[in-house]
Order: structure tokens, then sequence, then C-alpha cells
């Protein structure tokens, strides 16, 4: 078994900042790629917003959910499969 990480096409993978997706059944826009990972960062298109806080812990105002996710599987040998399949044209070799 090969353990070699797919390439990842990063001009391809930035093409998908702004388009919305399915996560664990959740709409999701992409609004990010975090390099380190890689990952990609999540707005929740769905839910109501939650509430953030300030640099004291206080409640400050209401923001869409965001939250990172993992683009490869575990064993880093293929896309995550809690994402659409769809995104599997951002990694060279993986179906």
């Amino acid at each position: 078994m090969d353990n070699t990480v797919p390439l990842i096409h990063p001009d391809r993978l930035r093409q998908l900042i702004g388009r919305n997706l399915t996560y664990q059944g959740i709409t999701c826009r992409v609004i990010d790629i975090l390099a380190e990972g890689p990952q990609l960062v999540l707005q929740d298109c769905d839910a109501g917003k939650v509430i953030q806080t300030n640099q004291y812990g206080e409640a400050n105002r209401r923001v869409p959910h965001v939250f990172t996710v993992p683009l490869l599987n575990p064993r880093r040998d293929g896309l995550n499969p809690a994402l659409p399949s769809s995104l599997s044209e951002c990694i060279n070799g993986v179906s």
C-alpha cells in the first residue's frame, strides 16, 4: 500500500472559495483554504448565528458558525469521506 499524500492542486483549491457544498447534511460555503493539512474553512449557510465573545469572554455579537475540515482522510491517502466526492477533482488520482 502506498502511503504518499495525493497531489493537491493549489489553483483548483482556491477556486473552491465561495462555492457551496454539503458537509454532514449542512449547507456550507467555502470561505478559505488553510495550507496546513490542507483544510477547508466552512461557513454554515443554514443555521442561525452563534454568539461570538470578545477578548474578555463577554458576549459580543452573533456571527455565522465557522469551522475547519481536513481535506484529506486520516491516512492522508485520499479525500476526507465526509466531504462531497465532487471535490476529488482538486486532488490528483483520487476518485
